[in-house]
Parts: structure tokens; sequence; C-alpha cells
């Protein structure tokens, strides 16, 4: 597998993992029959709407997908922020929230709220539930594909929206935006990165620095894969930190046997990495929360990653994640400028 230094240090060297032999893609076509023919059945599993039935989109609508569970502290500033970056619409699946979060978004005028006849696990960790909501809205459009703990941010994004981002995408024939996975941390202990919705306006307000190195690029079977942040540097935890946020869903589009770090085609997941998402995963909450991942076992592996880090003698609330290469969260060019990112204007069609 070809690796690559990240964050990059010459936009340059994304070049050569953009190059695909014929061979190469032909190999990724018989991976995808493969993947097709493994996935999970749908008998049984259903969506049901939370409230009113869910109005048919527009072509002027741009839709957001995601499974959410008691994300009541940060779900209106989530909501916010992929508001101002031109989301119309949410299809959302609640998966048993208890903490209030169901009955917010039940009041949200461009919500439509889901419930679901089996678990998260049953649903594949929600890929299931993520294509019958595509297919339930209409394929052949745009989508954002995110969790309810993912922040979006591509180039300037503070002046200009999701739709002058998507015509970047189109303009370079590419039909998803790959994007690291970026974990926020408070700068002190875990205990004292409280997130207050009463005085803080997002989740980095609080949760404010990441690690500004420490990371590999790899090419590997399904897509272009970043590893690393303090999951590695501090637990040795190897999980997969990409996803595609932004993503065209046609009929070729399937997460069902896949992976929501490289849904199908595999063929359309190796690109440089042109958003990122900033990671609510760290915080005062973050103890109590691996461990019930820990307990449910419904998360990928058995909640294999979550229980690397709680095994950690380590990991109490008293932890800080914070050490010398930790850098604050600044504003969108300066993913770009460190290398995170590649903003898709510099780039010549």
């Amino acid at each position: 597998m070809k690796q690559f230094r990240y964050p990059v240090s010459d936009p340059r060297e994304w070049d050569a993992m953009r190059r695909m032999s014929p061979l190469r893609r032909l190999a990724l076509r018989l991976r995808d029959a493969r993947y097709r023919r493994r996935a999970a059945s749908v008998e049984g599993v259903a969506l049901s709407p939370l409230g009113a039935p869910p109005r048919p989109l527009s072509g002027a609508d741009l839709p957001l997908v995601c499974v959410v569970r008691n994300a009541g502290r940060y779900v209106a500033s989530f909501l916010a922020h992929y508001r101002r970056l031109g989301v119309t619409r949410f299809a959302i699946v609640d998966d048993g929230s208890d903490d209030g979060t169901r009955e917010f978004l039940l009041a949200q005028a461009d919500v439509d709220l889901f419930g679901s006849n089996v678990s998260y696990a049953r649903s594949c960790m929600g890929r299931i539930w993520h294509d019958m909501l595509f297919d339930l809205l209409g394929r052949d459009r745009w989508y954002v594909n995110v969790d309810a703990d993912e922040f979006l941010l591509f180039p300037d994004c503070e002046t200009r929206g999701l739709r002058a981002f998507i015509a970047d995408l189109e303009a370079h024939g590419a039909k998803r935006a790959l994007a690291p996975m970026l974990d926020l941390y408070p700068p002190g202990r875990l205990a004292d990165g409280v997130f207050d919705p009463a005085r803080h306006e997002k989740p980095s307000d609080v949760s404010s620095l990441i690690d500004g190195g420490g990371y590999a690029a790899r090419v590997e079977k399904i897509s272009l894969s970043i590893r690393g942040g303090p999951r590695t540097r501090l637990f040795g935890s190897e999980i997969r930190m990409t996803k595609f946020p932004v993503v065209f869903v046609d009929a070729r589009t399937q997460e069902n046997g896949a992976s929501i770090h490289g849904p199908l085609p595999l063929e359309r997941n190796f690109t440089a990495p042109s958003a990122v998402l900033l990671h609510y995963k760290f915080s005062s909450e973050s103890v109590r929360e691996f461990q019930r991942y820990v307990e449910e076992g419904e998360h990928f592996g058995g909640a294999v990653f979550y229980r690397e880090i709680t095994q950690n003698s380590a990991f109490t609330p008293d932890l800080s994640l914070a050490y010398e290469g930790s850098i604050p969260v600044g504003p969108s060019m300066e993913f770009v400028r460190r290398g995170f990112m590649e903003d898709l204007r510099a780039r010549a069609i």
C-alpha cells in the first residue's frame, strides 16, 4: 500500500495517488461486485416517520442524512452549522434517544425524523438506514452524509456555501468529497470540556484543539485512508479516520456491504481530501459515553475501538489529551495552508 505524509507539505504529493491505471479500475469494479453480493439482507428492516410524513424534496433542496442518539447538548449547534452552510432539509434517524433529542428534532420544521424497528447494529451501523433514506428521498442528487458529532469545513466555508463547494467538485469530475475526521479535545482535562449550549455556539468553542501531525495516509482496499490523532497517539487505536461527507448519490451508490468510510462504487474513493470534519468525540461526557458504547456493543466489532480506550487506565475525567503538537482550530483556509485539505479552486481543471 502506498503511504503518504499527512498533512501533506506539498499538494503535488497527491498526484501519484490520483493516477489510477485501467487495471486498477477494473480490480475495483470487481471488488464492488463482491461487496454488493455480501450486503446484509434488508428484509425486516423498516424506517417509519416520527411525526409528520416527510415532504418530497424539490430540485433546489440540499438534504442531509444522519443517524443520531442522545445528542441533546449539541444538536442545535449541529443544525445551525449545516443551515449556515446551505442545507435545507434534514433526514434523521433517531436511534432511541432518551435525553430530549427526539423531542427537539420533532419541533424543527426542516427536519424529517424517522425511527426504526431494528437496532443500530442490525442496520449495519446505520449503513442500511442511509441507503433506505437515499431511496426514499431520491437519487441522482447531492447529499450531505454525516453524524451529529461531525462538523464539516471546506475552503472558505465562512463566506461561501455548500453549493459553491459542490460546483468545485463537479468542475473536477468528482462525485464525492473525502475528509479526514479530526478529533476535537479540550486544552485541559476532559472533565473541564463542558459544552453549554446556553454559552457556547459550537463544540470547538470548548474542545478547541486537534493534533497537528502524527497522521498517516495510505491507499487501501476501499479508499484513501487516514489514521492517527489522539486515539492513535495515546491509545494505539488504528481506526480509519476518513469519511465522504458530501456525496452525489446515484444508482451505483451503496453503503450496505461496504463501509461509511468507503461507500460503493470504490473507484470514487481515491482522491485527495477536499474538506475536513471536526469530530466532537472528546469532552466532559466522553468517559461515560465510551463506557456505554462498550456495554451496548452496537458499534463496529462490538465497539472494539472504544474498548481499546476504556481499558486504558489513563482514560479518566482527569486526562488531558493536549501535547506539544496540539494546535487550535482556526479558519478553514488554515487547514488548507497546513495541508489537511486541498482547495480545488487552486488545481487546474
